[in-house]
Parts: structure tokens; C-alpha cells; sequence
């Protein structure tokens, strides 16, 4: 049985074939089809020529070819095209070429705006693209003219990440700042730059003065190390801390021939961190000196064992008595001439049980590390930390940015007489509280709370002090600022760089040299959040972003166009 087609199917189908046979054999369909791709190609190849460099060659025989094209299109049809120019098509032509070209001039000026303007909006979650108030003070404060020398190898897949790091901040300083320009140098490519500028291991950033010349490289590329090394070049005064040495504290263990360090019991790391905060840092020995010299920012005391002798307390006395700054990281059992030193300001540290004379340790059952009750932690989500909105510290930034730190075998720091007696001249301030859970334990080797014998929390174990005077004399004294710990060990090697504790430290040594601006400016959080594909599935990303939108928008209009001819 053969089925048989109606005649009207077929017509139909025969005049489409005819439409179509006839549209290939004109050559004004091939006129029109060489004129709107060339014309796409022209505002394709344009498009990648401004807005792509890397693109920039391949964009120029883009857009060669939609002109021979179009030249092509003229050639075969020239009446078609001029009817195609003044008609109704024309018309309806010119309204969509006008409608692409506006669409793109808008979407360009759009992005010149955003570019030129500094306002962000930065919704990441740790605000990791957001420049410190800080920064944005030194910066906008800058007076004169400093460049960025960023030497990176762009073939170093290694060094990508922390490239792109880089140039972010370093965009956002430029936005920030008129006075502060950077480059990328190869220093494959232009070894001579390496060279004149000292760099012989990559990637680095040499930070250039470039009116005086100063120079200052730099490995790491956080806010803080940007910020310090604008300083440095701009000449801002480098101030001296100096910390206590003769009394078995923590110190410098770096060995000078080796370079090898006690990685435990050093103050090595701090030491560092205080040198990437522009200080200049020396041991100061007062059996040696006699004083505490006249240039000294403040000084650090790390874990004392040994007493001052007569001398060396009359001097750290006199020191402090005329307006000086001090750390003071003491740990249970420490000498008693360091705790006489604090209990004239109206400190009283819990070094030892009255009764047994053994060392104090605070004991915490409920916030601690890994189930060691010896080992306090110190979070502020258990709000065990005093900011500078606090109305008992208001305005001391110390601990503002701090959310996790932890102090092994720490001991309090309690007041010496109750706060009503304390004169209004001597301010003491506890920065940081142990939980209601803790109490202070004598004996170690068992961890117990023994209610009829020891003591419960929460005990202050850092406290800042603010004095004019001292609490047994009408005296007054320009205004002395020291912040004591309970603990030296969170600021030694073994623990400096875990959680908050390095940043605990630094801030203090920062609030007390009355360096404000680099209060917390710290290394953000930087989460990993990695979009994993091929380099087809990239490439495909990338490209299809910039051109299937306008490519689609263009079909549409052709098909549009077509219909209403």
C-alpha cells in the first residue's frame, strides 16, 4: 500500500526548496550573509582589541576579515546592499547595529566608572579584599611618590596565586592613593632590573621612595608587610624595642653561623614580627647599661627566672617612673624583685600558694586545649576579652581583632588592693578573662579543684596599666603604659604563630609604641574555595563570557529583522 501525499504538502515543500535553492543561487543572500558577519566580526574584533591585551593579534585579523567581507559583500551586490541601506530593512538594520554599538559603549563605560571609582563592595566572608581603616589613613596621609616593583615569573604556575594576591592589593592601593603606583617585571626577561634592584630570588617586591631612592623587599605579601615597607621607604622614624636579657627570659636563640633556632623556647619569631612592624630590635642588658637608654620605645621582659639585683630594679624603676613602656610576660614562680616591680603600680601576680610555696597555675575545666586544663583558651566568642567599646577599657584596641588565643601553664594577675583604694591616677584595665570554670592549681601533676583549698575564676591573665603616679605616692609621673601577662610561653617560638597569639603580642608592642595605624592590620583568612575544570572547560568559561552574549543578542535581532522585512 503506498501512501499517498497531498498536494498541498507537497507544494509546499516544493516551493520551500525552491526558496532555498534560489536564496543559495542569489547573490544577494551571500551579500547579506558576508555583510552581518563581517560586521559581527568587526564589533567582535573590536571588542577584544580594548578589552583583551593578550587577544590584541588576533583581534587586528578579526576585524581584517569582517572588512574584507564586508568589502566582499559590496562587490556582489552593491544594488541589494544600497536598497538594503535606504529601505525598510535598512532602516530596521541601522536600529539594531545602532541598539549593539550603544549596548556595547554603555557596558564599557559602565566598567571605566567601576574602575576609577575606589568604592567596593566586598561580600566575601572574611572581608579578605577589604583594605584595614589603617591602611587606608597611611595611604591617603602619603606625601610623597612610591612604586611597587612586583617581580614575578609569569610562567611560574607556583607563584600564580600569590601573584594574583598581590596585584589585588596592590590595585587597591593604587585606588587608595595618588602618591603609590606599582609595575610587574619579569626578571627572566629583564634581568638588569633584578639586578639594579637587588632581587635574586622570586617572586619579591622591592617597595621603592621614588623621590630618595630608598628601597625595601619583601617575600610576603600581606596588608601588614605592604603597610610596614611603605613606612620604612617613606622614612617614618624606626623605633627601638628593646628586650631584657641577663635573667634566663626568652630572647634571641639564633645561632650566627648557623642560622639554626631554639624552635621552643626562643622569642625569635616575636622578635621577626616585630622587625616586619619597622622596629628595631636590641637586647638590652642592664648590669651592662645601668639604664634603660633614652631611645627605647618600650621594653620586653620574657619569662624572667633569675632577680634583677639592686641596680638593674633602680634602673627599670626609674624607667618606668618617667613615662616608660613595658612588657611583661611572667609565669608562675616568677622572681619576686619583678613582682615587686609590678606591685608599686597595683599588680599582684599568684606566682605561689602562701601556704605550700609551690608555683600557681590556672586551671581551666570548661575552655581549654585538647582536654589540658593547664592550658587556659581564650575565646571571644565566650566573650573573655575586653575591646575598645568595652566601658571598662574603652579605647584600647589591643584585643578588638582577637578571637582565639591560649596560654600553657599561666598564672593570674590580680589586683594588690581592692579596686576602691586604688588611686584615680593608676588605671588597670584586665584585656583578658579565664571562664567562672577555672581556678588556680598548686599541684600540677594532679589536676583536681580542691573547693576547700583553692581558688575559683575567672582571673585576669593579661591586664593593661595607665599610671601617672604610683599607688603609695601623691607623685606625679609622666603617663607610664605597660601591659603584663600571665604567661610568657604564648609569645615564645613554640606557640607565636598559633591561633591569635602572635597578633596579641604585636598589638600590644603596637598600642604601646603608639603605633595605632598597625594595630591588627594582619593577614586575613584567606578560604579555598577552588573551581576545579579542564583547560577545554576554562577555555570555554572564559571566552564563551565574553562572546556568546552579544553573538546571541545579534541572532536574535537578525531573526527578528528577517521576519518583519
Amino acid at each position: 500500500m503506498v501512501e499517498r501525499i497531498p498536494d498541498g504538502d507537497q507544494g509546499g515543500r516544493d516551493s520551500l526548496k525552491d526558496l532555498v535553492l534560489s536564496s543559495l543561487q542569489s547573490t544577494g543572500f551571500w551579500s547579506f550573509v558576508a555583510a552581518v558577519v563581517g560586521i559581527v566580526a568587526l564589533l567582535a574584533g573590536g571588542a577584544m582589541y580594548f578589552t583583551v591585551e593578550e587577544l590584541r593579534e588576533f583581534s587586528v585579523s578579526v576585524i581584517v576579515i569582517g572588512i574584507v567581507l564586508v568589502f566582499l559583500a559590496l562587490v556582489l551586490s552593491p544594488r541589494a546592499i544600497a536598497i538594503f541601506l535606504i529601505g525598510r530593512q535598512g532602516r530596521y538594520g541601522s536600529n539594531i547595529v545602532v541598539l549593539t554599538v550603544a549596548f556595547f559603549i554603555i557596558v564599557l563605560l559602565v566598567n571605566f566608572l567601576l574602575y576609577r571609582n575606589p568604592t567596593r563592595v566586598d561580600v566575601t566572608a572574611t572581608r579578605i579584599f577589604t583594605l584595614s581603616d589603617q591602611t587606608v589613613q597611611i595611604l591617603e596621609g602619603m606625601d610623597g611618590l612610591v612604586r611597587a616593583n612586583a617581580f614575578f615569573v609569569p610562567s611560574d604556575t607556583r607563584s600564580a596565586a600569590a601573584q594574583q594576591q598581590a596585584e589585588d592589593m596592590l590595585n587597591e592601593f593604587t585606588r587608595r592613593s595618588n602618591m603609590f603606583s606599582y609595575r610587574f617585571v619579569d626578571p627572566e626577561l629583564q634581568r638588569s632590573v633584578a639586578q639594579q634592584y637587588g632581587v635574586d630570588s622570586f617572586p619579591a617586591i622591592v617597595f621603592e621612595d621614588l623621590e630618595e631612592g630608598t628601597l625595601q623587599n619583601v617575600q610576603s605579601f600581606t596588608e601588614q608587610d605592604f603597610v610596614t615597607s611603605i613606612l620604612i621607604v617613606t622614612g617614618a622614624e624606626q623605633k627601638i624595642v628593646y628586650y631584657l636579657t641577663g635573667h634566663d627570659e626568652a630572647g634571641s636563640t639564633r645561632d650566627v653561623l648557623s642560622g639554626a633556632i631554639d624552635e621552643d623556647n626562643g622569642l625569635d619569631y616575636a622578635i621577626s614580627g616585630m622587625q616586619r612592624d619597622n622596629y628595631r630590635v636590641l637586647p638590652l642588658n642592664l648590669k651592662q647599661e645601668a639604664s634603660v637608654p633614652e631611645d627605647a620605645a618600650l621594653v620586653v621582659i620574657a619569662g624572667p627566672r633569675q632577680d634583677l639585683d639592686q641596680e638593674e630594679f633602680a634602673a627599670l624603676d626609674a624607667y618606668l617612673k618617667g613615662g616608660g613602656r613595658m612588657i611583661a610576660l611572667f609565669d608562675p614562680a616568677t622572681p619576686d624583685t619583678f613582682n615587686f616591680l609590678v606591685a608599686q603600680w597595683g599588680l599582684l601576680l599568684a606566682t605561689r600558694d602562701p601556704s605550700t610555696n609551690k608555683p600557681l597555675s590556672i586551671a581551666d575545666a570548661v575552655s581549654n586545649v585538647a582536654g589540658e586544663e593547664l592550658t587556659p583558651l581564650l575565646q571571644k566568642a565566650n566573650v573573655q576579652y575586653s575591646t575598645s567599646t568595652s566601658p571598662s577599657t574603652l579605647g584600647i584596641p589591643i584585643t578588638d581583632q582577637i578571637d582565639v588565643t591560649f596560654f600553657p601553664e599561666a598564672t593570674a594577675v590580680d589586683r594588690l588592693i581592692p579596686i576602691e583604694e586604688t588611686p584615680p591616677f593608676v588605671r588597670i584595665l584586665p584585656i583578658a578573662m579565664t571562664t567562672p570554670a577555672s581556678w588556680l592549681e598548686s599541684n600540677t601533676e594532679e589536676v583536681n579543684f580542691d573547693a576547700g583549698e583553692e581558688r575559683l575564676g575567672p582571673f585576669p591573665i593579661a591586664v593593661v596599666v595607665e599610671a601617672t603616679g604610683t599607688i603609695d605616692e601623691s607623685l606625679r609621673h609622666p603617663v607610664s603604659k605597660f601591659v603584663v601577662f600571665g604567661d610568657s610561653d604564648f609569645a615564645k617560638n613554640k606557640f607565636f604563630a598559633s591561633s591569635d597569639n602572635a597578633d596579641l603580642f604585636l598589638n600590644s608592642v603596637n598600642w604601646l609604641a603608639d603605633d595605632y595605624e598597625l594595630i591588627s592590620i594582619r593577614p586575613k583568612v584567606f578560604p579555598y574555595r577552588e573551581l576545579v575544570v579542564t583547560t577545554r572547560e576554562r577555555d570555554f568559561i572564559k571566552w564563551s563570557s565574553w562572546f556568546v552574549p552579544p553573538v546571541i543578542m545579534l541572532i536574535i535581532g537578525t531573526v527578528v529583522w528577517w521576519r518583519r522585512r
